[in-house]
Order: structure tokens, then C-alpha cells, then sequence
């Protein structure tokens, strides 16, 4: 049994790449600024030769737009894939459960998977129960926000996140922050938070530090020593109504197996700084 182990470990680690190119172009719907920071991070590299995800823009989204890429290929398939570039965050779901959209890039909380679970095909997670903490974010002129150290000094400040994160919403009711204010785009949150319209929000750390994020219209800055806990699982997801999505999703699991043997999945989070030993030690708020 043991020689067999080792023997299947091999063969995971080690069997080239022989992908079935599908006579499909699948358009995929994708935030604007992730699929500019991703093609900046690629830069025409070969998926399947990076195994090193550190660099500027590496963060979790960007991850996992070459993740899967990757774990398709090493699954079997070749896709031309069609990136259509805009705000889907709130929209991805149902155009999976339509059939519109064959796969996210993005991967979704099993919460929210589960709910259209006859309508779609969940993957094995990327991200494990209480492997996600994400940092609280705020304005750099914020001086106020930056002393945030405990769920009392939270509770006398505004709060952005999105309805249709259901993990991050649940969790931020519970710990019933001055305001909670819905806002569906990304970079809009940013710009309020940015511009002290709303206090902070909350975003995944990453390979910087200190912890910044900056763009155009923005420039936010961790709230240090604190950290907050998203208690669920993430998972990519392909649709059951797409013709081709049985096929794909056969493949997708079968590379994440293999990137998983191979520890590339992990370290890759790593790489990024999404899952950062230099956080292990700050106070966790919750209730």
C-alpha cells in the first residue's frame, strides 16, 4: 500500500501535460482591475511554468485566475477563453445557475454555493474552513479608524461590504459595527473608504507591507494588530446547465488534486501574503 502511495504521488507530481483542446471559445465575466493586475502579473508567461506567485498585484484573485487556468490544463483541457471585463460580482451566480457563464475565476463561499448547489458543480475548496482572515481596512488620513484595537472601538465605526457576500455580511451583522452600508462594486467601496465616507471595510491581506492597497481614486491602509475571521470554505464553480460543464468540471477537479499534491495551492495563497504569518499573532475580533 505504501509503495503504491508513493508510486500515485509520483505520477501526480510528475505526469506531462497532454490537454484536449475543446473547439469552444468560453466567455468568462471577470472584474475589470483583476484581469488587468493578472495579465500585468502573467505577462505572457506560460500558465504551467509559474509556480512562484509573488510580485506586484499578487493578491487572492489574481491567484486564482491562474489557479484554475492551470488546473484545467493539468487536467486535460485546453480552453479559449474570452474574458469580458466589467462588474459580475453580483452577477456570476445567477448567470452560472442560467447556464450563461460555464465557470467563475473567482472562487465563492460554500454558503453561497450551496444554495444553487443543484444548479451548479463546487470544486474541492482552495481555501479551508479557518484558513481565511481578511484585515480592516481604512482611509491613510484616517486617524481615528487606524486606533481600531478591540470589537468595542468597531462598534463606533461605519462599515462597507456587499449583500451578496453573504459570509462577510453575516459576519459583520454579528459584530454590529456603528453602520453597515451596502455596496455592490468593489472599487466603489474603496473610493468611500478612501475619501472617509465610510470608516473601513474589510479586504484579504496581502504580500505588502505595511498592508496597503491603492488604485486609481484610492489608497487604503491596514488598521494594524486586528484581524477579522470568515468562517467558510471557498470553492470554484461550473455550471451543471452549460453543455460543456461535466467535462470541465472533471478536469478542474482532477488539476486541483494535482496542485494540491503538489502543495502549489497553498503556497501560492502564501505567495501572495492571503494566508501571512505576519498576522498570526494579531487580536481577532469577533463576538
Amino acid at each position: 500500500m505504501i509503495r503504491y502511495l508513493i508510486l500515485l504521488s509520483f505520477v501526480l507530481l510528475s505526469t506531462p501535460v497532454f490537454a484536449k483542446k475543446l473547439p469552444y471559445i468560453a466567455q468568462i465575466t471577470i472584474e475589470t482591475d483583476i484581469y488587468n493586475y493578472s495579465q500585468d502579473f502573467i505577462n505572457g508567461r506560460p500558465l504551467l511554468e509559474i509556480t512562484d506567485y509573488q510580485g506586484k498585484n499578487a493578491q487572492r484573485d489574481v491567484v486564482e485566475f491562474i489557479l484554475i487556468q492551470q488546473a484545467l490544463l493539468l487536467g486535460g483541457l485546453e480552453i479559449e477563453f474570452d474574458f469580458k471585463q466589467g462588474n459580475y460580482d453580483a452577477r456570476n451566480l445567477r448567470l452560472l445557475e442560467k447556464g450563461l457563464l460555464l465557470l467563475s475565476f473567482d472562487s465563492m463561499w460554500l454558503t453561497q454555493a450551496q444554495k444553487i448547489e443543484q444548479q451548479v458543480y463546487i470544486s474541492d475548496p482552495l481555501i479551508e474552513k479557518g484558513e481565511y482572515v481578511a484585515g480592516i481596512f481604512t482611509g491613510v488620513n484616517n486617524l481615528d479608524a487606524q486606533k481600531i484595537a478591540s470589537l468595542g472601538h468597531l462598534h463606533q465605526h461605519s462599515v462597507v461590504s456587499s449583500k451578496d457576500w453573504i459570509v462577510d455580511w453575516q459576519t459583520l451583522e454579528q459584530l454590529q459595527p456603528k453602520k453597515l452600508l451596502h455596496e455592490s462594486d468593489w472599487i466603489s467601496m474603496a473610493k468611500m473608504v478612501s475619501r472617509g465616507w465610510v470608516d473601513v471595510m474589510l479586504i484579504p491581506f496581502n504580500a505588502e507591507f505595511p498592508f496597503v492597497y491603492q488604485g486609481e481614486g484610492y489608497q487604503l491602509t491596514v488598521v494594524p494588530n486586528v484581524k477579522v475571521a470568515l468562517n467558510d470554505s471557498r470553492h470554484f464553480l461550473v455550471s451543471k446547465q452549460h453543455p460543456l460543464g461535466l467535462e470541465v468540471y472533471q478536469a478542474l477537479q482532477k488539476g486541483l488534486k494535482i496542485l494540491k499534491a503538489r502543495g502549489q495551492i497553498r503556497k501560492a495563497y502564501q505567495d501572495a501574503g492571503f494566508i501571512n504569518p505576519l498576522v498570526t499573532r494579531w487580536q481577532e475580533i469577533s463576538r
